[in-house]
């Protein structure tokens, strides 16, 4: 059988060139990623020689980007007599799987050659592993990502390679903010500490602020302990705030910023789910502004709850206690059964209240526990029908109080939110214009009216709605 036949059956490049040498390759057009030097030598390796002039009849041709039309006439006769054609982009791909990574790093640390770096890094056939590896060797010329032709074509690569965009979001692999997206989407840590080798690069955001490339990083859940130890040897205040607040922050390195005694960093570890409980007892003692984060954010468990009542007393704990939504239950009912006015309050305003203690709220029957409840998004459909049905026979302001809760609580019933809305008033139509949960078509007829036009144009179940029906999701 001969080798077109064989071609002609769909035996690949690799196949094709280990059965055919000595042969010669003609290239028409120019390749994409690799010099023809470069493809010289790859093939010279494996037995084969490289042509760009039309003498003689080739083996194969290899048809490049860019062909002219003198390229195109010789393409066309050649295949007519029967030359196996293949496309530089199959060319290309087998190279980029051969690459000797070794070999490409030293030779390019020996000597730096931009231009190479940056063909390598553009090679979308080229394994992420190695594309890091060189992106680490890329150095940047400008003070601004898209400044510069060569440093704004390097972003675009990692863009393109590493961000995903949506079907209408093409544009954003040529903005430099899609770097921003990309380190908060990634879940990388070997790009994310690659990136931390990279100069500061600084971001405008909304409102005048801006935010710095390796404070950026520094927040990002996924960074690993290589990047971590980079980012923390650069002594950037940004930088150490947004370490100390990351969850992938270890224990030692928590130890580290704790002994630094900066009210501001114990703020941020205090915010960080990731501390122990040493740490949390530490941070108990630590002053009103910390010990307010602490408890607004933590796990509490029965034996954090020991270390707070020894440090600070019953009478002492501050009420961001009762709005923290990481609560045991077995805590958040001690915490019940020994509260009272607002501590209380806000106990049953937490969405994370236990269902065990509802029912004994619920036959308590407080006006004031009661309309809690009823604002309550964590509430099931029963209870909230349960404080509805109890609310019909109260006195008309608790009772407007608590359908005005009602009415902006994503968790109501359906037929409830349909009762409120049948009934008119101003303020339960605007609760029930900037509420998620109310149905499609209810806010389709407020958007008719001027006055809750605003209120439901900002709702976010009726612009996904509305984003939808347009195509744009």
């Amino acid at each position: 059988m001969s080798m077109t036949e064989n071609y002609r059956g769909r035996i690949g490049l690799e196949d094709f060139l280990g059965r055919s040498k000595g042969g010669s390759l003609l290239l028409l057009g120019n390749p994409e990623y690799f010099t023809k030097e470069e493809i010289a030598r790859f093939l010279q390796r494996l037995g084969s020689e490289l042509s760009e002039e039309d003498g003689g009849v080739p083996v194969a041709v290899i048809e490049g980007r860019r062909m002219g039309p003198a390229d195109e006439m010789v393409s066309e006769r050649l295949y007519g007599e029967g030359v196996p054609h293949f496309r530089i982009a199959e060319l290309e791909r087998l190279m980029s799987e051969k690459l000797g990574e070794r070999e490409v790093l030293m030779s390019l640390k020996l000597g730096y050659d931009r231009d190479r770096i940056l063909r390598l890094l553009e090679n979308e056939y080229l394994s992420d592993e190695l594309f890091l590896k060189l992106l680490s060797l890329w150095r940047w010329e400008s003070k601004e990502l898209m400044e510069g032709e060569s440093d704004a074509r390097i972003l675009t690569a990692l863009l393109k390679r590493f961000l995903n965009a949506g079907n209408y979001e093409s544009d954003i692999y040529y903005s430099p903010v899609s770097l921003l997206r990309l380190i908060r989407e990634s879940d990388r840590s070997d790009l994310l500490d690659a990136l931390c080798f990279w100069p500061e690069f600084t971001f405008r955001q909304q409102r005048g602020r801006s935010v710095g490339l390796h404070e950026a990083l520094a927040s990002s859940p996924a960074l690993g302990e290589k990047g971590i130890e980079t980012l923390r040897r650069r002594r950037e205040r940004a930088v150490d705030l947004a370490l100390a607040g990351n969850p992938a922050l270890s224990q030692d390195r928590i130890e580290e910023f704790l002994a630094r005694r900066d009210s501001v960093l114990d703020r941020r570890l205090a915010a960080n789910p990731s501390i122990g409980d040493a740490h949390f007892r530490e941070l108990l003692s630590r002053g009103e502004a910390v010990v307010e984060t602490l408890l607004q954010r933590q796990r509490i468990d029965q034996g954090r709850l020991g270390a707070i009542v020894e440090a600070l007393g019953w009478d002492g704990i501050p009420q961001s206690l009762a709005e923290n939504e990481r609560v045991a239950p077995e805590v958040f009912g001690e915490l019940l059964s020994r509260s009272e006015g607002a501590f209380r309050q806000r106990l049953l305003e937490n969405p994370s209240i236990p269902r065990e203690a509802l029912g004994e709220i619920l036959e308590s029957r407080m006006p004031e526990e009661m309309l809690a409840l009823a604002g309550n998004e964590a509430m099931e459909g029963e209870a909230l029908r349960q404080v509805r049905e109890w609310a019909r026979e109260e006195p008309e302001e608790l009772r407007e109080r608590i359908e005005s809760a009602l009415a902006g609580n994503p968790s109501t019933p359906v037929e409830i939110l349909e009762e409120l809305y049948a009934s008119g008033r101003e303020e339960l139509m605007e609760a029930l214009a900037a509420n998620p949960g109310t149905p499609m078509e209810i806010l389709h007829q407020l958007k008719l009216d001027f006055r809750y036009y605003p209120i439901v144009s900002h709702n976010p179940a009726f612009v996904e709605r509305a984003n939808f029906e347009m195509g744009m999701r």
